[in-house]
């Protein structure tokens, strides 16, 4: 795909040549996230009888953005030019086909604000572990963290000019004015855009989708107050609150476990597609 002002990247589709009008899932990772980690959801999802579209958010994998010193890029370019591009693509790749977002964590949240902007390319969202990130939506004391961490590192990324995850273990690399877009939400709980005229909290009000909203067990990086915080924006959005619980043998964060051990998942999306 490419957005209005040139970058581009891959975008990676499962096709059912017999059934081209199938639902299509267009699935946006999480932050710091290759698209490539959710080869086995769509995996799964395709064996469902699902069409996938799986997109990759800027500066991540096959993005021709690179993070580094001087690159800047935030949550506007993301919202104002890779999701259109990106859904352009699905709806070429797919015309006969209703598309529904699938987003996780910053995914999730970005497909929302776009999707308040251009509701009309998509019939649905399934927000999977995707919070509002003010911190008031984390349990006490780790709140007070949540709220610590993120302006420290949103401080350390403009003086080192980007965000060096993959070096220190949290979250991967990414532009510093996507640290400071998040930190200004953790702190203040509103979606606040430099760059953009848009008024993102009336907006996300007005969404009048289906929206299933998921919370994942466990997950200390999308707790379920958190989930609902970015529920409870969508006003007059259908929205479904669902719980899920992995097994207990599912390896690793459950932040991303779920990914792998995706069957209950899977199962629930395609119940609300069909209610949808």
């Amino acid at each position: 795909m490419r957005a209005e002002d040139g970058a581009t990247a891959q975008v990676r589709l499962h096709r059912r040549p017999g059934d081209p009008s199938a639902p299509v899932l267009v699935c946006m990772p999480a932050m710091g996230t290759r698209a490539a980690a959710y080869t086995p959801l769509a995996d799964a999802l395709a064996e469902a009888g699902f069409q996938v579209a799986v997109g990759e958010l800027r500066g991540q994998g096959t993005s021709s953005v690179r993070v580094g010193r001087g690159v800047r890029y935030g949550y506007h370019e993301m919202v104002a030019y890779d999701y259109p591009a990106l859904f352009r693509t699905v709806e070429a790749a797919f015309p006969a086909a209703p598309r529904h977002l699938l987003g996780h964590s910053l995914g999730g949240q970005l497909g929302a604000l776009y999707l308040s902007q251009e509701p009309h390319m998509a019939s649905g969202a399934v927000l999977v572990g995707a919070p509002s990130c003010h911190y008031r939506g984390w349990p006490f004391p780790q709140s007070l963290g949540m709220l610590a961490a993120f302006q420290c590192a949103a401080a350390f990324a403009s003086v080192y000019g980007y965000f060096p995850g993959r070096r220190i273990g949290v979250l991967g690399n990414d532009s510093a004015q996507v640290l400071r877009d998040m930190a200004t939400q953790v702190r203040t709980g509103r979606y606040q855009v430099p760059s953009s005229g848009v008024d993102f909290e009336q907006a996300l009000a007005k969404v009048e989708l289906p929206v299933l909203a998921v919370a994942v067990k466990g997950d200390a990086m999308a707790p379920p107050g958190g989930v609902r915080g970015l529920a409870d924006k969508l006003t007059s959005a259908r929205v479904t609150y669902w719980e899920l619980a992995l097994g207990d043998g599912a390896p690793g964060s459950r932040h991303y476990a779920w990914i792998r051990d995706s069957a209950a998942l899977v199962e629930r999306v395609r119940s609300f597609v069909d209610e949808a």
